[in-house]
């Protein structure tokens, strides 16, 4: 069973570093943020 976590303010710094390190535990993560600028990164 795959677990999915939602984190909100994910573009840069804590946020950022906590989606990509659940996203390499095997966790699927649906990530937002503020700016649509950010979506990319």
């Amino acid at each position: 069973m795959i677990k999915s976590i939602l984190i909100t303010g994910c573009s840069s710094g804590i946020g950022r570093f906590c989606a990509e390190q659940l996203h390499e535990s095997g966790f699927k993560v649906i990530a937002s943020c503020r700016k649509l600028e950010d979506v990319a990164a």
